[in-house]
């Protein structure tokens, strides 16, 4: 997605169905005082849910973005996080 001349920063992560996993992600920002563009999620079975978070590169480097993400993996309930173009 293109907004002007700037792609947006965008996560995609597949984090264990628990109920607290999309709020466990979502806080990296809220500490960040970042309100995302869009946020999705669905569930992959009964097991996994897919999470997708798009932010205004204006709100944040792109250098920041991939710390964000390295957290986000950390998590105990991430399979995997990535940024994608």
């Amino acid at each position: 997605m293109q907004v002007g001349n700037a792609a947006a920063l965008r996560l995609k992560a597949v984090v264990e169905a628990d109920p607290g996993s999309l709020v466990r992600v979502l806080q990296f920002f809220q500490a960040r005082n970042l309100i995302p563009r869009s946020v999705a999620s669905e569930r992959l079975g009964d097991e996994y849910l897919q999470i997708q978070i798009e932010l205004d590169p204006a709100e944040l480097a792109a250098d920041g973005f991939r710390v964000v993400v390295s957290k986000i993996n950390e998590l105990p309930i991430v399979l995997a996080a990535v940024a994608c173009e």
